[in-house]
């Protein structure tokens, strides 16, 4: 809801419609006004209320009208009805027909007040629901999952293996992997799929708050503790909660953590009562676990209890066949990309590029060059050249068999700067990258092969 709601006022009398208006706008509200539930239909229809406020007898459209049809169109917006008589009778027949609440003329303006904060908060409440509802609705969605290589689909037969089965799952991968996607994929093909899926990033809490944050607290549990707070716990009850970057969690928090998945319940900070609750642990990492386990930087017992059923995401790097299937699901998902194609080169310079970042790097890329090729909507090797490689290993030992009859240095050396040159598209600062030399070391190599030929 808005910080001032906004409120459409309906009734054929202009003076009655005005004066109600200023009374409203004194309150700091902001209103609308029609004269007819026709007029306030096509609003209705144009425009977001918090509240309305109609007249019931009016020509064209009367109140009971205009209930209806909103109702009939799937708007929830609070109605409240205005009479120039209340009596029980009346008043039944206008919560009958849907109304939140009513007023009688001549007006008490203290009086509605009262009627229109009341018949907000009702709007926040359905708000809220309707905001819910659409959450869950989006994470109830099937999620496909992008993939053409064998270590990929042995990752998704594994997610099958453990979606249905309501245990511990520890996702395993390097930054950008993609472990949120698979822990909602596990999420969506579970029997808690109708409920919520709470993530949580344990490296953006601060150590301070990590159990206020998980638990919640009650009211005057520390200094600005104004009011009873849930948890991600609690909110998560039902469903999924996700645990990413479990690793950062400090290790005082880690005994709670763990407490509350043996006892399945907890308390709030500041608080004794034992709440129950009933979630499913997903955690993901980019970790070493067990090494931190070795040096007592992460608890052994909460290990265990986490790593019932771990699942190892791999780097984009060694899963290349998926790269180009990515890009090309990554350029639909982008609304100024579905019409755009990518060429065989393009694909190839994709393909043979390391990805550091794996998949949240790839989907930078995609939409940067999507950006720069909004008019050709064609993505070239012209496009990527941008794409630069890192510098090689200085300590990776390049082994080259050398043939039993031998052979010419320079040839090698020369092969080697054209397959440069090729990669990087005629580019000699991404080529001489590529070889782990300067630019000017590359233009004498480039220069003596010229001067060969």
């Amino acid at each position: 809801m808005a910080k001032n709601p906004y409120i459409l006022v309906v009734d054929d009398e202009r003076k009655m419609r005005t004066l109600l208006s200023m009374m409203l706008e004194r309150k700091g509200y902001r209103t609308e006004q029609a004269e007819n539930g026709k007029a306030a239909l096509k609003k209705l229809l144009t425009s977001e209320y918090d509240l309305v406020i109609s007249d019931i007898k009016m020509p064209e459209m009367d109140g009971k009208e205009l209930i209806q049809k909103m109702r009939q169109q799937n708007m929830v917006t609070p109605v409240v009805f205005v009479t120039a008589f209340a009596t029980v009778d009346s008043a039944v027949e206008m919560m009958r027909q849907g109304a939140a609440d009513y007023v009688t003329k001549p007006f008490d303006e203290s009086k509605i007040r009262i009627t229109v904060e009341r018949a907000l908060n009702l709007s926040k409440v359905l708000t809220e629901n309707r905001e819910l509802k659409r959450q869950l609705k989006d994470e109830q969605k099937p999620r496909t999952l992008i993939y053409e290589s064998k270590c990929m689909a042995g990752v998704v037969q594994l997610v099958k293996n453990v979606a249905t089965v309501d245990t511990a799952v520890l996702i395993l991968g390097e930054s950008g992997t993609g472990k949120e996607i698979i822990a909602r994929h596990i999420h969506s093909q579970s029997g808690r799929k109708d409920k919520r899926f709470v993530p949580v990033n344990c490296a953006a809490i601060s150590s301070n708050l990590v159990e206020s944050e998980l638990f919640g607290y009650e009211k005057g549990a520390f200094t600005g503790a104004e009011s009873r707070k849930r948890g991600k716990f609690e909110y998560a009850n039902g469903g999924t909660l996700f645990l990413d970057e479990i690793g950062d969690m400090p290790l005082d928090s880690q005994g709670k953590l763990l407490r509350a998945l043996e006892e399945r319940k907890f308390q709030r900070v500041g608080g004794n009562e034992e709440i129950p609750v009933d979630v499913r642990i997903i955690c993901a990492t980019n970790r070493n676990l067990e090494a931190m386990v070795n040096r007592n930087k992460f608890r052994q017992d909460l290990f265990y209890r986490i790593n019932v059923f771990p699942i190892v995401i791999p780097a984009l790097r060694d899963r290349k066949e998926d790269v180009v299937p990515l890009a090309l699901h990554l350029m639909k998902k982008f609304e100024f990309g579905r019409d755009h194609t990518i060429s065989d080169d393009a694909c190839q310079r994709l393909k043979e590029y390391p990805w550091p970042g794996n998949v949240r790097e790839l989907t930078n890329i995609i939409e940067r060059c999507l950006i720069l090729t909004r008019d050709s909507k064609k993505i070239t090797m012209d496009t990527l050249l941008f794409l630069t490689p890192g510098p090689p290993d200085r300590n990776e030992q390049v082994v080259i068999k050398l043939p039993p009859g031998g052979l010419a240095l320079h040839q090698v050396q020369f092969s080697l700067v054209r397959q440069a040159l090729q990669v990087a598209g005629n580019n000699q600062t991404t080529a001489a990258k590529l070889l782990g030399v300067s630019r000017s070391k590359f233009r004498v190599l480039l220069k003596n092969m010229n001067g060969d030929q």
